[in-house]
Order: C-alpha cells, then structure tokens, then sequence
C-alpha cells in the first residue's frame, strides 16, 4: 500500500479468526530467512462488508473451511515501524487495526479428521505462508505467535473472557 506524495496511507481496518476444535488452534504457518511463526487466518475489510462477513470471507478463502463467529475477542492495533520483526514484505508505513472473533466449524465439517480440515490458498502477500495447521493448545506456548497476545488469550475461557484491546507498544 504506497502512499500518494504528501499523503498519508490509509488504515487498514481487518478481521482475524481464531478457530479451536478438538482441543487444536487454526494457524497460519509462515517461513522467513531465520524466523518461522504462526498467525491468525483473516484479512482486510472491503467496502460495504462488516467485520463478521469480512472474517468469514477470509477464512474461506484462505483455508477452504466455513465457520461462524462465535463472539468478538479483542482489537489489536498493529503499527509496523514499530517492529523490527514485522514480515517480510510489509511496508514500514502499514498501520493495522483488527478485530479477533472466536469462531466455530460449520457442522457439516466438524466430524472430519483434523488433517483433512482446511487447505491453504495462497493470495497475493502470502508468499511466505508455507501452508494451515493445526497446532495442539498444548504446544502453543513453544510457538512465535502473532499477535503474541495470543499465548494469554488461550489460556482463558474463551467463551467468557472479556473483551480485549492489544494497542501497539
């Protein structure tokens, strides 16, 4: 996202899910130069969509699977100058705000083996996702995951934890 001469770029409003099932977390695995991590599947808002429509577009387009939100999470503001870790790519001048919801499988899918679960389709800026996961919640804590607020908010119950915002620091 290039900014004009003079003007500042947009903020980029996005929708992440956060899909447990079986005990297993819904992640993104991206590989760079010395780094590999884990992150939400989710994306931009377009014009005229919620962020709820946006959340599940994402999520279909991304892994092939349907769920339904559950309920909002949090809001994570992301400011990319402020990283020296951001991904590979992202332009210094991004600046991020996305609303995680807790998500569910569509039923027709929940009886399916976790490995026949999803499959990634990669989009433009993906080009360091190797592919989707599904990381037991016992292993997280060995994960870099993104955001890294993510660590604490598995270990509430996620059905009534109260509603989180994660500002940039």
């Amino acid at each position: 996202m290039a900014a004009q001469p003079g003007k500042q770029p947009a903020i980029v409003v996005a929708a992440r899910a956060l899909v447990i099932h079986r005990g297993h977390v819904l992640l993104l695995h991206a590989r760079e130069p010395g780094r590999e991590y884990y992150f939400l599947p989710g994306g931009g808002v377009r014009h005229s969509e919620t962020l709820r429509e946006a959340c599940l577009r994402e999520v279909l387009e991304e892994t092939e699977l349907e769920v339904r939100v559950v309920r909002s999470l949090g809001l994570r503001e992301f400011i990319a100058s402020r990283h020296k870790r951001r991904p590979a790519g992202m332009p210094e001048q991004q600046h991020a705000m996305a609303v995680i919801f807790l998500c569910q499988l569509a039923t027709a899918q929940a009886d399916a083996p976790l490995d026949q679960l999803g499959r990634f389709t990669r989009d433009q800026g993906a080009e360091t996702v190797q592919g989707l996961c599904w990381k037991p919640l016992s292993q997280i804590a060995n994960l870099e995951l993104h955001p890294p607020q993510l660590q604490h908010l598995l270990a509430q119950d996620l059905f009534s934890a109260a509603f989180e915002f994660w500002p940039e620091e």
